[in-house]
């Protein structure tokens, strides 16, 4: 039961004013999609890839999340907003999509 749904079951006699606006605030909640995309080291990279910003490093790094965005956008399910009831959708590119 989410939190919303308790406070909604409170008697309104009962309810102090902050808690009447904080359900009307959670009940006007908006809905989120959530895409990770997160940089997944190469394997020859070692402790130096936090730091390391040559422009081969550089142009690397946004070679590949070019690439990620790009396979993101091939999942159009995860562009379709989450209903109101879930509130927020969470999807991680590297877990959801092993191409």
């Amino acid at each position: 039961m989410r939190l919303l749904d308790a406070l909604k079951r409170v008697p309104k006699h009962q309810l102090t004013p902050a808690e009447e606006t904080l359900i009307q605030d959670y009940s006007d909640a908006g809905i989120v999609n959530i895409v990770h995309l997160i940089y997944q080291h190469k394997s020859y990279e070692g402790h130096a890839k936090d730091y390391e910003f040559s422009g081969t490093s550089m142009r690397e790094h946004w070679e590949m999340g070019r690439e990620d965005t790009q396979r993101t956008l091939r999942h159009r399910q995860w562009l379709t907003l989450p209903t109101n009831a879930e509130g927020v959708s969470i999807h991680d590119l590297h877990r959801e999509d092993p191409t």
